[in-house]
């Protein structure tokens, strides 16, 4: 896998670390085929682990969100409005078929931190976008994971909307809990979301 490798000395470096407390809560939507609101796979994603030929080494993420506007942003609407003004209609089906759920940190969570300054100050001259572009470079990623700060994950702006995003590693899943899981069409606040982002949901056989 190709890209830019971390900068020198990354590995021994000291990263700027947020520290979530025990009790803040976050969203995720996920699909309602899967029983565990914190299960995760090892499917390519943006702090996925790349090593496809080691799959008894690479690390599981699982993404949080701390609105469920980034969250609806995430995980349904991403890229498809790219090139695309006006109401955006998607499948009704496709909301049924997801549930949200509230997660909690129960205990606390170390995660390096690139949002605002905090990226340049981990190596970065281009916000997370250099040395986190959308599919980062295998070398930056593992680096982090197995930094030896022994970070929980990451928290970063959505190249979205901006707002707060989480990628918890799999070591570290023990200290989430999720405390409430309702279908996604019935999460509160829902249907404000759908009009600020001009989705309209069609029903198509």
């Amino acid at each position: 896998m190709t890209g830019i490798k971390p900068p020198a000395g990354f590995e021994n470096s000291v990263l700027d670390i947020e520290t979530i407390p025990a009790g803040r809560r976050f969203g995720r939507i996920y699909a309602s085929a899967f029983p565990d609101p914190l299960g995760y796979g090892k499917t390519p994603s943006r702090f996925s682990d790349p090593r496809r030929r080691d799959p008894a080494r690479r690390f599981g993420v699982v993404y949080l969100g701390d609105t469920l506007k980034v969250c609806f942003l995430e995980a349904v609407l991403r890229d498809r409005r790219d090139g695309l003004v006006g109401d955006l209609p998607i499948e009704e089906k496709e909301i049924y078929a997801r549930r949200y759920a509230e997660i909690e940190t129960i205990a606390d969570l170390r995660v390096v931190d690139l949002r605002d300054d905090h990226a340049i100050r981990n190596g970065s001259s281009d916000g997370c976008r250099e040395i986190f572009p959308p599919k980062p470079c295998a070398g930056v990623v593992i680096c982090l994971h197995e930094h030896q700060s022994v970070p929980d994950g990451i928290i970063y702006p959505s190249r979205l909307n901006g707002h707060t995003n989480l990628a918890i590693f799999g070591r570290a899943i023990s200290k989430l809990s999720a405390v409430r899981v309702v279908p996604l069409i019935g999460a509160p606040g829902l249907a404000t979301v759908i009009n600020e982002l001009r989705v309209s949901l069609v029903d198509i056989i």
